[in-house]
């Protein structure tokens, strides 16, 4: 599911024909890209996706942005074994978005102290700086559902993936370079990125990478 709508950037772009919409829709995925690519995340919604992570024997991971909320039917197994929500791992919520989970916590059962967890809700407070668990096999933990940010997706994320098709749309007609004046009265740079748009992608940006494939 795209993040903008080919209806929603026409607007923008104050078109009302048709003979550009084959242009826009192809556009909006590769300015869709760009905005994952440069943050890190996975702003477009899917269902039915398979992602494997390696743990690297590390009980929290970083991952592809996950609907938090309980419509979401999740899988997560962890070499071969099928964990089970809030006793064998937690989804923990996004800083930007709480409706999404960019870091799973793996509560992982260790065998050699009876009756002990090597990580667990809080193991930051604990004085666990760096809990680990079994393992550490490469595409150990795998992640199987939905992926990216349910609806409604943040309206700065749309705004931006709105106007970065809007600039790729104007390089396209206008050769990408030069400067354009907007139906609204904004001056846009045809050579440099959408204004905010590095403040967008710092306040976006995974702090850490994402592991996963």
């Amino acid at each position: 599911m795209s993040i903008v709508s080919l209806a929603e950037v026409k607007t923008y772009l104050g078109l009302t024909g048709t003979g550009d919409d084959q242009l826009i829709s192809s556009l909006i995925p590769v300015a869709e890209a760009r905005l994952e690519r440069d943050t890190g995340r996975t702003f477009a919604y899917a269902s039915n996706t398979t992602h494997t992570y390696s743990t690297d024997g590390q009980a929290s991971i970083v991952i592809r942005d996950t609907p938090s909320n309980g419509s979401n039917t999740r899988t997560v197994t962890l070499n071969g074994v099928t964990l089970t929500k809030d006793t064998g791992y937690w989804m923990l919520p996004d800083r930007r978005n709480p409706d999404v989970s960019t870091t799973i916590q793996l509560r992982y059962y260790d065998t050699s102290r009876a009756g002990w967890y090597k990580a667990e809700p809080g193991w930051w407070d604990k004085n666990l700086d760096k809990p680990r668990i079994s393992g550490g096999i490469p595409n150990d933990l795998v992640i199987s559902g939905s992926e990216g940010h349910p609806q409604p997706i943040p309206s700065d994320v749309v705004g931006m993936a709105r106007t970065m098709t809007a600039l790729l749309y104007w390089q396209a007609k206008s050769g990408a370079s030069g400067t354009i004046t907007t139906p609204t009265g904004e001056t846009i740079d045809l050579t440099a990125n959408p204004v905010g748009y590095d403040e967008f992608v710092r306040d976006w940006r995974i702090r850490t990478a994402v592991s996963g494939v």
